[in-house]
């Protein structure tokens, strides 16, 4: 239920009507209110800042005049918007457009606009009913005066803020906190099963393995969004069944394919193989696009695409592409934290219900790396960083594996060096920073045996 939670709130953070819509109502209701406070005296309460209007008229012709200035500035402020967003699309990559519309600052500029909007027409509306002198319309024009001067400045705090939101290095730290945020939550709602796992040395299935009888398929098309791993054991549990799962989330499954297999007794299998499969159905949430919310390879890739971009011919930036490949170095730092790719869930009981495999850091790191590697395969200068990034990984590692995958990512440089860097200091270059990995590696290697000779197993 949390993960499904999750996924609703990651929909409505990145939708950009929904602020918007919350500030029109509160702007509507303030209207509201102040036309229904008693007719105090309140030319004497306020004097030093009460307005000069000599009737309700005065303050209908101000709202009439000000509330097409409004009009005009919000249409502004949404034209800016769909020219940022353009451009973002064109430079950065369309899957970052989520990031923009999800920034609270932007929602919270459109949200000034409509809720001042909404105040004015909602107390255009009701001062009908109010008599000429009525002091309740004087508020309403005092309170309109300041929320049209606040909209104003807004407008340019909201485009000095979307001037700096398109600066590509501003969009690299943005999206490398966010990614770093998804890492430590995923990490702590999964970190637990994960040690389990490892402990147990828990294998996976493969899908040529699954008896049709005892498999479970997917009930519709679409990428895994995310699981409900713990909604999905408990319910398994009372079942008293066993599920392993073979897919994780980000990855892409048809209708029919095979999620996962029961283990059971085969008398069991015909009663408990539709209601499990209707378990999984209700906990392993299949949409159409993939969410950075429960998939850290998704948040990943929106880094990657910016360097990947930044390097094509048409734009030629390797600068934003060494900036991306630093801040992805710092966060594949926490991915560290996933040394085993599989979790294993139990019961109160201590039964083992439910196992399946997790992203993982060696997954993460290929993630990371092999596409900018494969695009900057005749650019050294990016190579090079590449490399850096992979030494500073070196003192954090936890197994033989996460050292195997950097050490197989810094071979997989040098060849590249040498079959495609014709200039032999810059290919030199590459391979010096490169063999430092394997250097590096190698002594952390030593270092580990000599301080826990049971680590080579």
């Amino acid at each position: 239920m949390f993960e499904r939670l999750i996924r609703t709130w990651e929909r409505l953070r990145h939708s950009l009507w929904i602020v918007p819509l919350l500030f029109g109502l509160a702007g509507a209701l303030l209207a509201a209110g102040i036309m229904q406070l008693a007719d105090l005296d309140f030319e004497r309460l306020f004097a030093p800042i009460w307005p000069i209007f000599s009737n309700i008229n005065d303050v209908k012709s101000m709202i009439g005049m000000l509330l097409p200035a409004l009009v005009t500035m919000f249409t502004l402020a949404l034209s800016i918007t769909m020219v940022v967003l353009t451009l973002a699309a064109q430079n950065l990559g369309p899957r970052l457009i989520r990031n923009f519309m999800g920034d609270r600052v932007t929602q919270s500029m459109i949200g000034i606009f409509v809720a001042n909007i909404t105040f004015f027409v909602t107390a255009l509306l009701m001062m009908g009913g109010l008599t000429a002198d009525n002091q309740v319309a004087q508020v309403t024009g005092l309170v309109g005066a300041v929320i049209f001067v606040t909209s104003l400045f807004s407008l340019i705090v909201f485009v000095h803020h979307l001037g700096r939101s398109i600066v590509a290095d501003q969009v690299i730290i943005e999206t490398g906190d966010r990614l770093e945020k998804t890492i430590s939550d995923i990490q702590a709602r999964i970190g637990p099963a994960i040690i389990a796992a490892r402990n147990a040395q828990t294998p996976l299935p493969e899908t040529v393995e699954i008896d049709p009888q005892t498999a479970i398929q997917a009930t519709r098309s679409g990428y895994i969004q995310g699981i409900d791993y713990d909604g999905l054991c408990k319910r398994i549990a009372a079942r008293h069944a066993c599920v392993e799962l073979i897919r994780q989330p980000g990855e892409h499954v048809i209708k029919g394919q095979v999620l996962g297999r029961i283990l059971c007794d085969r008398d069991q299998l015909e009663t408990l193989c539709p209601r499990i499969t209707r378990d999984v159905a209700q906990t392993v949430m299949i949409g159409n696009f993939r969410t950075a919310a429960l998939d850290v390879e998704f948040s990943l890739r929106q880094i990657v695409e910016v360097a990947v971009r930044a390097l094509s011919p048409g734009i030629n930036d390797p600068f934003t592409a060494i900036a991306s490949v630093y801040r992805l170095g710092r966060a594949l730092r926490r991915t560290l934290a996933f040394a085993y790719p599989a979790g294993l869930w139990t019961d109160d009981k201590n039964i083992t219900r439910l196992s399946g495999p997790v992203a993982d850091f060696c997954g993460m790191l290929s993630a990371a790396i092999d596409q900018i590697r494969q695009a900057a395969v005749q650019k050294p200068d990016v190579l090079i960083p590449i490399a850096q990034t992979l030494e500073g990984l070196i003192p954090f590692i936890n197994n033989v594996n996460q050292r195997d995958e950097i050490r197989r990512q810094a071979k997989i440089i040098i060849r590249t060096a040498q079959r495609n860097i014709d200039a032999p200091d810059d290919r030199q270059d590459v391979e010096t920073a490169a063999r430092r990995v394997l250097r590096r590696s190698a002594e952390w290697q030593e270092n580990t045996l000599e301080q826990n000779p049971a680590q080579e197993s």
